[in-house]
């Protein structure tokens, strides 16, 4: 890959690469073991590069898992939300029931309050899975080029 080409990449920049230009220039110095295609490296520097190459993996991994954490809570207050509305709709109810035209307005208001709070709760969700669908996608996408080019860079050595 061309230097320009890596300073288009997203997430990670150019530390990312250079990890990765380290680690290869690191496999192709070992010593060869005779007669073989395997190779004699430093365990210690391997482990610290990938300990690097882990740091610096993109910010996308970590805002797919803020976006889920948030997704869980958005959801479970739309929850809390809901069963309070029920709540509070269920003891406007049982104050109102001694007159029939009251009562029949508060189920009324109670059944829309709950329609209203679900439908609402369901469009956060849906949003919320749509954004960290969308991110993990792209992180998906990201971490599939890299990974072709780790293999074609493997291949390469062998």
């Amino acid at each position: 890959m061309k230097e320009n080409e890596r300073q288009e990449q997203p997430g990670g920049g150019n530390g990312l690469y250079e990890l990765i230009d380290r680690l290869e220039n690191t496999l192709l110095q070992a010593r060869s073991v005779p007669f073989t295609t395997n190779c004699m490296v430093d365990k210690e520097e391997m482990l610290i590069l990938i300990g690097m190459l882990r740091d610096n993996l993109p910010v996308e991994i970590k805002q797919a898992n803020w976006l889920l954490d948030q997704n869980r809570q958005v959801v479970a207050e739309a929850r809390k939300d809901a069963e309070n509305i029920t709540r509070q709709a269920e003891k406007r109810v049982a104050a109102m029931i001694d007159e029939h035209e009251i009562t029949m307005q508060a189920r009324q208001l109670a059944a829309q309050t709950i329609e209203a709070a679900n439908k609402t709760g369901l469009q956060i969700r849906h949003g919320a899975l749509d954004y960290a669908t969308k991110r993990l996608t792209e992180l998906e996408d990201q971490l599939t080029s890299m990974l072709v080019t780790l293999q074609k860079n493997k291949k390469e050595l062998r």
